[in-house]
C-alpha cells in the first residue's frame, strides 16, 4: 500500500510532537490559573482617563476583565483541541498490534535510538525500521482515510 508522502509526514511529525503537546495542555492549566489569579484591578488614576466620540467612559478594570475572559477563552479552546489531537493520536495507536504499537512508543515517545528498541522488541534494526513505516501508513490512513492512499 502506498501512502502519499504528505500525510506519512503529518503523522510522523504528530507522533515526534506527542510529548510537546501534553506539555502544552499542562501549561495551558498553568497559564489558566495565572488568569484567575490575576484581578486586573489597579489604583484610580485620572489623567489616562478619556471620554470617547459618544462620551462613553470606559473603566480599567472592565477593559482588563474583558481582555482577562477573552485570553481564557482563547485558552480553552486551544487546550480543549490539543486534548482532541492527543485523544485521536492513542485511538489511532490501538488500532496497531502490539509490536507496531511498542516500536512507535519507544521510538517517537521515549526518544529511543534504533538498537535501543531492536533490543527490546528483539527484532533487528532493520526490522524495526519496517514495521514503524508500515505503523506509520496504518496510523495515515485512520487518520486521513482513503485519501491518503495513493
Amino acid at each position: 500500500m502506498q501512502i502519499k508522502d504528505k500525510y506519512y509526514k503529518n503523522i510522523e511529525r504528530l507522533l515526534y510532537n506527542y510529548n510537546m503537546l501534553k506539555i502544552n495542555i499542562e501549561i495551558a492549566d498553568k497559564q489558566l490559573e495565572e488568569l484567575k489569579n490575576e484581578d486586573g484591578m489597579n489604583a484610580i488614576t485620572y489623567d489616562k482617563e478619556k471620554t470617547s466620540p459618544t462620551f462613553k467612559i470606559t473603566s480599567q478594570t472592565e477593559d482588563t476583565a474583558m481582555r482577562n475572559i477573552a485570553a481564557e477563552d482563547l485558552i480553552i479552546k486551544r487546550k480543549e483541541k490539543l486534548k482532541n489531537k492527543l485523544e485521536i493520536i492513542k485511538m489511532l495507536l490501538d488500532g496497531l498490534n502490539e509490536a507496531e504499537r511498542k516500536v512507535i512508543e519507544m521510538y517517537y515517545f521515549e526518544n529511543l535510538q534504533w538498537w535501543k528498541v531492536a533490543y527490546e522488541v528483539k527484532y533487528s534494526e532493520r526490522h524495526c525500521k519496517r514495521i514503524r513505516t508500515e505503523a506509520i501508513k496504518k496510523l495515515s490512513v485512520g487518520l486521513y482515510g482513503e485519501k491518503a492512499m495513493e
